[in-house]
């Protein structure tokens, strides 16, 4: 099936069948968090593409991954047709960030979506100590997802698709929320993709496997840690060979 659009539109790789699906949105934003995390769960969970989205807004490259030419702008459903995955792995322009959402969730539509899922990272420098997701929603979602003890964000400027997709999603009356979660800049952060993984096996019980990401995220605090005990103890050595009687030893 396909939109009948000038600009944009969804063009179908195969039969669809959803089934009042949950929809997890992952884009290019301020970082790469909603891209890696459904990267992730596209990978877990073995899930298959069924549609791409076109536009001219869209920028015309291919993705060029594990030996397939894709899209840059994808749909992946797992076999119940109960999970939908959207990524886009490049910006949309900003004049097109209407048009293609309204084609797009106009389109996702008629198979009676459960709820839309934003991904989203706010840019940090350094690793985060302490890591946790935050959502956004509405007050009646927030309070049916007290259970979950996720924390609510006390204020958040969600942009790009992932912000046109809940701006839609508020005049059509559609169930959706964001979560996010902070991600450095600096070095890899798996981390951010945990405890979004976390948070969304939380809410929906998705049983995600997690076994893969925490060892990542340990191998990269344990690098971390040896780095800063080489930097203290090379500082260390420097401090005491400047000292006023270095020259007498």
């Amino acid at each position: 099936m396909e939109i009948n659009q000038s600009k944009a539109g969804v063009i179908c790789n195969r039969d669809v069948a959803f089934n009042n699906p949950i929809v997890i949105g992952g884009f290019i934003g301020q970082t790469t968090l909603g891209v890696t995390t459904t990267s992730y769960i596209i990978e877990q969970f073995g899930l298959h593409e069924v549609a791409k989205v076109k536009s001219h807004q869209i920028a015309p490259v291919t993705v060029f991954v594990g030996g397939k030419m894709r899209s840059p702008f994808r749909i992946y459903s797992n076999e119940k047709g109960t999970l939908m995955v959207i990524q886009c792995e490049v910006p949309v322009d900003i004049e097109g960030l209407y048009e293609i959402t309204e084609t797009l969730m106009e389109w996702i539509k008629q198979f009676k979506p459960k709820e839309y899922v934003i991904i989203d990272g706010v840019p940090v420098q350094d690793l985060p100590e302490e890591r946790e997701a935050y959502l956004v929603a509405g007050i009646e979602r927030i309070r049916s997802l007290t259970g979950t003890k996720i924390a609510t964000a006390e204020a958040a400027l969600i942009g790009g698709m992932g912000g046109a997709i809940l701006n839609e999603s508020i005049l059509t009356g559609e169930n959706a929320i964001a979560l996010l979660t902070n991600v450095s800049i600096a070095v890899p952060d798996h981390d951010a993709v945990l405890a979004i993984i976390k948070a969304l096996n939380s809410i929906y019980r998705l049983d995600i496997k997690t076994a893969i990401l925490e060892e990542s995220v340990k191998k990269i605090h344990e690098e971390i840690l040896k780095v800063a005990s080489e930097y203290r103890t090379a500082t260390s050595s420097q401090d005491s060979l400047s000292g006023p009687d270095s020259i007498y030893r």
